[in-house]
C-alpha cells in the first residue's frame, strides 16, 4: 500500500454555520456509493460538500489476523491493507463542556471488488 504524503496539514474543526450543514444535506451517498470515490456533490450555500462531524482525525495502516476459527469467509479471512481512522465529532476542550464524541472508520482495500468498510459511532442510550 501506498503512503499518502502530498496533505499532512489538519484542518480545523468547522463552525456552527458549517455544521448545521448536516442537517441540510443528504446521508444517502456516504452510505450507498459504490466505490472509494464519493461524488462531487455541489451544496447552494457551500458549494461544496464538507465533512460537518468527525472532520478532523488520525489514519493508521492495520491488518487483520484471523484466528480461522470461524466458518466466515471474505474479508474475515484476513487482509493485510487496512486504513483506520479515528476522529472525534466536535473538537475537544479542555473544560469538558462537551463530551468527546469518538467514531471510527475501517477500510481493507481489495483487488477487483469494492472495499470492504465499516464505520462505527458512540451512542448514547437513555
Amino acid at each position: 500500500m501506498q503512503e499518502v504524503r502530498a496533505n499532512t496539514k489538519s484542518i480545523p474543526f468547522p463552525n456552527l454555520i458549517k455544521q448545521s450543514q448536516l442537517f441540510a444535506e443528504g446521508m444517502k451517498p456516504t452510505l450507498y456509493t459504490k466505490g472509494d470515490v464519493l461524488p462531487e456533490q455541489g451544496f447552494p450555500l457551500f458549494n461544496r460538500r464538507i465533512k460537518p462531524i468527525h472532520p478532523v482525525g488520525v489514519i493508521g495502516k492495520v491488518s487483520l489476523v484471523s484466528n480461522g476459527n470461524h466458518p466466515f469467509t471474505g474479508i474475515f479471512e484476513g487482509a493485510d491493507s487496512g486504513i483506520l481512522r479515528l476522529s472525534s465529532a466536535w473538537e475537544p476542550t479542555t473544560f469538558h463542556v462537551k463530551p468527546m464524541e469518538p467514531g471510527m472508520g475501517l477500510k481493507f482495500v481489495r483487488s477487483g471488488v469494492d472495499s470492504a468498510n465499516l464505520v462505527a459511532v458512540r451512542t448514547k442510550i437513555f
